[in-house]
């Protein structure tokens, strides 16, 4: 049965490479698609890993406060394994002053790490190297009408710090929400603490060395461990602090294969056309096959080793084509997209290299589909060629 499939197949060379073709370049393109999907999902989730840090540690009920004396906190001495790193911030509310004008915004301290993750984000000036100095929001420097320079005064009364402290803009920031850039000004740390809250952050940043981008266990481990050491504070995962990140994360799985099955069904109804049109060219063929004894379902067989040959060694040559591919992709790659498009993307602080990731179950996932679209395009001419009436397909004229 299997030799007359392969026979069946190379009777016609041209629609069965062509039909192969197609099966092969669905596999090739899923595989890529799925390296970039990934690549580009990774991207972005390490964006978040960066921006928040492995756990963070704020006070209890911090989501409904907003009373800076409640949601600033002396940090406690924590034990972290080898190599972790602890950064504190610093958050609070304020108007901003230059000359007559004057804007509220929202003051953040941060220690030297926090402001070289900002660097991609730097348009204009330099990072802070001392006190006294700040980075405001692009769209909040323009609104002051302060350039790289001049003096500005932060001004937030009612709390625990002075309350009042002038500043040297030396930076502006690119961000990518414009409502943001209008509130943003970046302060070192201990500046912040003595105009907000002397000693005092609203969050500590623990960012741990070795852990996988998804490797969540050591972080529940560590999380549970410092638990009983937060009295009135809670530790939170990055995806924790992330709620709204952490619903898309399960959505990988499923938006993965919809999309891949879309390239499937594709080409599923151009290998069914395929193996329709060949039967209706054997129609005799197969009656003077059944008249010889074969049954209805050894013709049905027939019909799946045929589709299932085809697709199988077009998945085959698709598969290592796509995984050479993904081995390029894999080493870094940029996205061909407009200028304009990859300006967008700047600004929310993606990298512009991205890092093709392809596992196994990936692969998998693709011939599994490659499987299940030979078997179900089989099925439709395999249950006509089954139902032939051996004299009628024996004076079946084409």
């Amino acid at each position: 049965m299997l030799r007359l499939a392969w026979r069946n197949l190379l009777r016609t060379p041209g629609r069965s490479l062509t039909t192969g073709g197609v099966v092969a370049l669905v596999v090739f393109l899923s595989l890529v698609f799925l390296s970039v999907y990934a690549g580009a999902f990774d991207a972005f989730f390490r964006l978040v890993l960066e921006r928040t840090g492995h756990l963070v540690v704020r006070a209890e009920g911090y989501r409904e406060g907003e009373d800076l004396e409640r949601l600033a906190f002396f940090p406690p001495r924590l034990p972290l394994p080898e190599g972790a790193e602890v950064e504190g911030v610093l958050e609070g509310g304020g108007l901003l002053i230059a000359g007559e004008r004057s804007r509220a915004v929202a003051f953040t301290g941060l220690e030297a790490q926090g402001f070289a993750r900002q660097a991609n984000l730097l348009v204009a000036g330099r990072l802070p190297q001392g006190p006294g100095e700040a980075l405001l929001g692009e769209a909040l420097a323009q609104a002051l009408k302060v350039r790289l320079g001049d003096e500005v005064v932060a001004y937030a009364p009612g709390g625990m710090g002075l309350g009042v402290y002038a500043f040297r803009v030396v930076g502006l920031l690119d961000l990518p929400e414009t409502h943001l850039e209008a509130r943003t000004a970046l302060v070192p740390l201990a500046d912040a603490q003595a105009l907000l809250a002397p000693g005092r952050v609203t969050r500590l940043e623990i960012r741990l060395a070795g852990i996988g981008l998804y490797d969540l266990k050591p972080l529940e481990a560590l999380k549970a461990a410092l638990q009983p050491r937060l009295k009135g504070l809670v530790a939170e995962t990055w995806l924790e602090a992330n709620p709204l990140y952490a619903a898309i994360l399960p959505l990988y799985d499923t938006v993965m294969a919809l999309y891949v099955g879309i390239f499937f069904l594709l080409g599923g109804l151009i290998l069914l056309n395929a193996l329709y049109l060949s039967l209706v060219e054997r129609v005799r063929e197969f009656g003077l096959l059944a008249a010889l004894g074969l049954t209805g379902w050894r013709l049905l067989a027939l019909v799946f080793w045929e589709s299932l040959l085809l697709v199988g060694v077009a998945a085959l040559v698709g598969v290592g084509v796509g995984l050479l591919v993904h081995l390029e992709l894999a080493d870094g790659f940029r996205l061909p997209l407009p200028r304009w498009i990859l300006e967008q993307y700047r600004e929310f602080g993606l990298p512009e290299v991205l890092y093709g990731r392809l596992g196994v179950g990936e692969v998998l996932l693709t011939l599994g589909y490659s499987v299940g679209v030979a078997v179900l395009a089989a099925l439709w001419p395999g249950y006509l060629a089954s139902r032939l009436e051996p004299v009628e397909a024996m004076r079946y004229t084409p």
